[in-house]
């Protein structure tokens, strides 16, 4: 297996798992395919018991939405809550599937985060899934002094396809008259534009979908069957929220990007529209590497994963501080 431009740890984890783990299109095959690669990694690794120095407690919300409250050890008060929307393309993912990146950013921010379980594209048809997110952020933000945040004041956080939904939920409470009360957002390796959707002043730096079709889990064939899920229009501000109009009313935001990613542009182009709006933000560009790189449970990525963990607690603290 040649290298392609693969970071050493990430072509020493292919060559020690055998294959490049990559996900295809229709959306039956790619769920199909994925919960293949859990059995797979099930027999191969073993996964780290969950971090003890984060607790958690489960709450069913308005509409019987569950949420999951993780507080860190040591936890005294005074920092905004964040409000997590977990990864899967829309249509994979569970509140226990990315519990590990809420635990780090709990841990890492010392803050409290609330994880949302919405219902799943595409059975949650369009907006149900969204609106499921965004009663989250509203019982985030209500519930924020009880729950021993600041009153008043909350951060969107998400990975992927919730990047994606942190993202959009934090325009949509800035259109509906919330944007005080949100003091920004932490959005790693986001889809930010639909590919139908990309502007034409975007279109010359939007290559990675096409470079990396086949480095990368989420290929070209796997994020245009999760947009299809999805469901939403392509040009709708909150599923493509490099085509919102407001995105300079955003306070602070934070982003990962990686280098070997499909939907590395969507987080360089995102950069450039917050610097063009100076609107203060963060990045931490994983060169390199590909979608998800740090959450593979192999010792050859026991480093990359440090420094990304590490990373992101300092980009916690910079979108609360």
């Amino acid at each position: 297996m040649t290298s392609e431009g693969f970071a050493k740890p990430w072509v020493e984890f292919e060559e020690e798992f055998g294959e490049r783990i990559l996900l295809h299109g229709p959306i039956s095959t790619c769920l199909e395919a994925f919960a293949e690669l859990g059995t797979k990694l099930g027999s191969l690794y073993t996964f780290s018991a969950p971090d003890p120095a984060v607790k958690t407690e489960e709450k069913t919300i308005d509409g019987g939405l569950k949420v999951r409250i993780y507080t860190p050890e040591g936890y005294t008060g005074g920092k905004p809550v964040g409000v997590y929307f977990h990864g899967g393309g829309w249509a994979m993912g569970s509140l226990d599937a990315d519990d590990p990146l809420c635990r780090s950013i709990s841990k890492g921010g010392g803050v409290v985060l609330v994880s949302v379980e919405y219902g799943l594209a595409p059975q949650n048809e369009h907006p149900g899934l969204v609106n499921d997110c965004f009663k989250g952020l509203q019982w985030t933000l209500k519930s924020a002094k009880e729950l021993g945040g600041v009153e008043g004041k909350v951060f969107t956080a998400g990975v992927s396809a919730g990047g994606n939904l942190a993202l959009g939920m934090a325009l949509r409470a800035i259109d509906e008259g919330l944007g005080d009360n949100l003091v920004g957002v932490i959005a790693e390796v986001p889809a930010t534009v639909h590919p139908a959707a990309v502007p034409v002043e975007f279109k010359s730096k939007y290559t990675s979908m096409v470079e990396h079709k086949d480095h990368t889990i989420d290929t070209d064939s796997a994020m245009l069957a999760f947009w299809g899920a999805f469901g939403a229009p392509p040009t709708d501000p909150y599923a493509s929220p490099l085509l919102h109009p407001r995105t300079k009313d955003l306070k602070k935001v934070y982003l990962t990007v990686a280098g070997h990613d499909t939907l590395r542009d969507d987080g360089l182009l995102f950069k450039q529209k917050l610097d063009e709006n100076e609107v203060p933000n963060k990045v931490d560009y994983y060169e390199g590497y590909p979608h998800y790189h740090w959450t593979w449970p192999s010792k050859t990525l026991d480093k990359p994963r440090e420094e990304y963990n590490a990373n992101l607690a300092k980009g916690v603290q910079f979108v609360v501080s």
